[in-house]
């Protein structure tokens, strides 16, 4: 199976993402099955990574103006919340 991609933002510094901890996170599909589902965003709990290869799927990260960062981290998403994330 392919690895599904997503990309998230980061309003502050990057480095300050908790990673290998249950985070939080508002992430936008990039891969769905049906291309008519593309960046829809869902409020999950991941793990992430800096490092490419440590979870199943690709995570890209955004700054707070849409600059795409040059490297993929990795993610796998354990639940969708449902709920709307505090402002």
């Amino acid at each position: 199976m392919p690895k599904k991609e997503y990309d998230t933002f980061v309003l502050g510094d990057p480095a300050m993402v908790p990673e290998e901890k249950e985070t939080e996170l508002i992430v936008r599909d990039l891969t769905p099955a049906d291309r008519r589902y593309k960046y829809r965003s869902a409020y999950v709990t991941a793990l992430v990574s800096k490092d490419e290869s440590k979870y199943p799927d690709r995570l890209w990260i955004r700054l707070g103006k849409g600059q795409l960062q040059e490297k993929p981290w990795s993610i796998k998403i354990l639940k969708e919340l449902n709920k709307v994330p505090k402002g």
